[in-house]
Order: C-alpha cells, then structure tokens, then sequence
C-alpha cells in the first residue's frame, strides 16, 4: 500500500503538491532581500552621499533596460520544460533545455557588449548631468552590467530547477546571493575609497559565486537533463522565443515607464531628486515582490487546469487568488499611505520622508499591483499576446500625451508619481481585468464584488484603527499610536482567519491545537 502511495505521488509531476511549501520559502527568502534593500540605501547616503545614492539609481536603471535583450525567456521557458518532463518526454525536454543556454549565452554576450557601448556613451548624453559623476556612473553601469550578463548565461538554470517545481531552491539561493553581496558591498564601501563603484564589484563577485552555486543544483535534481548544445533547436528556440516575447511585453511596460521616468528626473532635476523619488518607489516594490511570487505559480497551476477542460475551476481560481492579493495588498499598501513618511523618516532621514509622494504611489499601485493575478491567468491559457501589445501601447500613449502635456521642465516629484500611476491603472488596473473576465466568460461586476470590495469591506476596521493610530502619533501620544496600531493587526488577523481561510483549514488547525494541548 505504501509503495502505491509513493509512486502515486511521484506520478505527479504539476507541482500544486508544492504550491503552499514554495510560497512559504518564496516569502521567506523575500524577506532577506526587503533587510537587504532596506539597509544599503541607508549606508550609502550615509557614506557617501545622496547623490552617489542617485547614482547608484541611474546605474540600475540603465541595467534594467539591458534586461530586455533577454526577452523573459529565462522565467519563462521553465513551462516547457514542466510539460515534457509531466509527459515523460525527455528528449524534447532537452531539446528544449539546450535550446535556452544557446539562446542565453547569445543574450549573455549581446548583453555584454551593450554594457561596454553604454560605458562608452555615458560621457556623451549624461555629462552635462552628472558632471563630476559621470566616470562613476561609468564604472558602475559597466560592473551592474557585466554582473547582469553572468546572469543571463545561468537563465536557464533558473528555468530547470523552476521547471522541475524547486522554486523553494530558487528563491532561496536567490536570498543567499542577496544576504553574500550584501555583505561584500558594505565592506566595499566602508573599508575602501570605491565608493559605489566597490559596491558593483562586490554585486558583480556573489552574481558569479551563486550562479555557479545554481549549476551544481540543476546537475544533482534535473536529472533527466544532458547538456548538449548539438541538441538545440531551432523550431523549438521559436516557439520559446515567441511565447518569451509575448510574456516580456506583458511585463515591459511597468519597467520602461519607471526607468524612463528615472532619467527624465535626473536629467530634469538631478540624481539627488532620484535618490528622494526611488526610496518609497522601493516601499512599495516590496510588496508588489511578495504578489509576484505568488501570482507567478498561478501559470502553471492554470495549464494543468486547463489539459483537464475544467473551465470553472480556472474561473474560481482567478476570483479567490485575486481576491486573496488584495487581502494582502489593502493592508500593506494602506500602511504605506498612512504612515509612510514615518517609515522613510526613521530608514532614510527627513529629506525622504515627503507624504504626498508616498500617498500617490502607495493608493495609486493598488489596482495594478492587486490584479497581477489577471495577466498570469492569461498566461497559462496562452491567451496573453493580444492583451500584452494592446497594453505596451496603451502604456506609452498615455505617457507620452501626458508628457506633451506637462512638459519637462519644472518637473515636481509627485509629477513622476501621477506619471506612473495613472497609466498603470488605466490599463492594469482596468484593461486587463476587465479583458481577462471576458476571456474567462465572468461577469465583470461579480468579479468586483468577490475580489476586490469583500477585502475592502473586512478591511475597513484596519483602516479606521491604523487613521486614529497616525492621529494618535502626530500628538506625541506614543502609547496610545502602538496600542491602536497592534489592535489594527490582531483585528484583522481575528477578520481574515474567519472570512478568508477555508472552514477545513480552520478545522484542521482547530484539531491540532487540541491535540497538541
């Protein structure tokens, strides 16, 4: 009986038996990038200044236009690879498998070379600028860029040991890479005269260590993959290619639209305006990180559900886990609009702690943030390639009228702000939704209801308690502010474990407390 119930178990190869363990590792590992995140920052204003901390911004912004030479097809042929080794079908797997490190080292040295001509034009657009910046900005994209190539070339590492459903070993070797540059770039920056450009050397070192890391573990778990290159294939290459690009333009926008604005600021303003403008930036893709960790398994749950013809259950599926992201998302993205500035005041000190800011961004990335689950739905029924062009354009027509509009000159940084929101809602918080319950024959008005004003409704009391608790704040009334803030969490914990968790979840914790008791 038991063997039955072990080989029943390998049988399954979808990965939903790991769906609940790799979330939990996912949000784990989260946590150690968000420590990360939120002390170099702080160091490097600290250390170096505020406008070495722009240019560490504009480094990075640099490199995530880099990214696109990618096309996404690092995070996303990890389907196929899912779908052949659930068949059994090996050599396909590995057709496609030695397709991808092809296609990733060709990017990986496109990448680099690109790397080494923005090195080179830096000085030619951004000097007047940057100024006595602009060979530090110089060093820094070269090594951010270089340290993003040696990236590329492990894709697809990332792709098998996803694809074999380790998100777990992912995520967490993802969390050691952070926790080893982390520790390399402060001792860069405080026991060298590098400055930023030491902290990209020591991002570029831990990129080379745990991509290497990564190898061994696709070698001791992807068993049925062989490295060969005289396996790649062409056909295959494309299939991959086009289903990457449509994935990529369905991500693109939010990543252009943010990096163009970045340097529109600092040509406009400067780095150090930058600097102010992506640290509550950074606040909320915190939180939009901790969605996409979950809205990313949605893909492939939905193609397993879709082999099956169970067309209900992919509808209830989309409702419940967008219901569940704005569950999180309200209360996380309502702190931030509450008590925003008082978070930036105590992590990066009062030149960062602007409120209207951290209010546009924070109640302006809701929609968007909380109904990602729309595009991953999409996604796994291959339906996402019409959406995500009528978005990227959508995006950018919007933008650029708004641009037309407003001008460059005498920009404000709530002008950045209402400059990303707006377009973002528009088309991510409304668009997409409303084409993927079409897709899925909802009715648009029951999706709202279910999804989105159910968790505003139990939320509400949170919202009320954590509003008295600011009130509380801005009168010095320090006991009264924490009290009311810790009572605005156990209310809400007490709201969602009644009306969110499943009645068999709750019974089944119900019987263990007792039994442990």
């Amino acid at each position: 009986m038991t063997k039955n119930i072990d080989k029943n178990k390998k049988v399954d190869l979808s990965g939903q038996d790991r769906f609940t363990w790799n979330l939990m590792v996912s949000w784990a590992s989260q946590l150690v990038l968000v420590f990360s995140g939120f002390i170099m920052p702080r160091l490097v204003d600290e250390k170096v200044g505020q406008v070495a901390l722009g240019i560490w911004d504009f480094g990075w912004s640099f490199v995530s236009y880099l990214a696109l030479l990618g096309f996404g097809m690092g995070a996303c042929f990890n389907r196929y690879i899912a779908k052949y080794r659930s068949a059994g079908d090996f050599v396909k797997l590995n057709e496609v498998a030695n397709s991808a490190v092809f296609v990733q080292l060709v990017v990986s040295s496109a990448v680099t070379l690109c790397t080494i001509l923005f090195y080179f034009l830096l000085p030619v657009f951004f000097s007047e600028s940057l100024k006595e910046n602009t060979e530090m900005a110089q060093w820094v994209v070269l090594f951010l860029g270089f340290s993003l190539s040696v990236g590329m070339a492990a894709g697809s590492a990332k792709g098998l040991l996803t694809g074999y459903h380790r998100w777990d070993i992912h995520n967490s070797l993802h969390a050691g890479d952070s926790l080893f540059s982390l520790a390399l770039m402060v001792t860069l920056l405080f026991f060298t005269d590098l400055g930023v450009i030491g902290m990209a050397i020591g991002y570029l070192i831990s990129t080379i260590v745990f991509e290497t890391i990564r190898f061994v573990f696709v070698a001791r778990l992807c068993k049925e993959f062989q490295f060969n290159l005289k396996m790649a294939n062409w056909s295959t290459s494309l299939e991959m290619l086009i289903f990457s690009i449509k994935s990529m333009l369905s991500n693109l926008p939010p990543i252009l639209l943010l990096q163009s604005i970045n340097i529109i600021l600092v040509s406009a303003i400067g780095p150090a305006a930058l600097a102010v403008f992506a640290r509550p930036m950074a606040l909320t893709r915190q939180i939009k990180t901790f969605m996409t960790k979950f809205t990313l398994m949605l893909t492939p749950t939905t193609g397993s559900m879709q082999g099956a013809g169970d067309d209900k259950a992919i509808q209830a599926l989309f409702v419940n886990t967008t219901k569940l992201s704005f569950a999180f998302a309200l209360p996380s993205l309502g702190f931030l609009f509450i008590y925003g500035d008082v978070v930036l005041r105590y992590w990066m000190g009062n030149d960062y702690a602007l409120w209207p800011l951290m209010m546009i961004l924070a109640l302006g990335q809701l929609l968007p943030m909380a109904q990602d689950t729309s595009i991953r739905i999409l996604m796994g029924l291959n339906q996402h390639g019409k959406i995500s062009i009528f978005a990227f354009i959508a995006v950018f027509v919007i933008f650029v009228i708004s641009i037309l509009f407003l001008g460059v000159d005498n920009w404000e940084l709530t002008t950045a702000a209402l400059l990303f929101v707006v377009p973002m809602n528009i088309v991510y918080g409304f668009i997409v939704p409303i084409y993927t319950c079409r897709q899925l024959k909802l009715s648009w008005l029951g999706y709202v209801q279910s999804s989105f004003i159910k968790p505003l409704l139990y939320i509400m009391p949170f919202l009320g308690l954590l509003a008295w608790s600011r009130h509380a704040y801005e009168l010095n009334d320090s006991v009264t502010a924490i009290a009311t803030l810790v009572s605005a969490g156990i209310v809400t914990i007490i709201i969602y474990f009644v009306y969110l968790v499943p009645v068999k979840t709750q019974q089944k914790l119900f019987c263990r407390l007792k039994i442990s008791s």
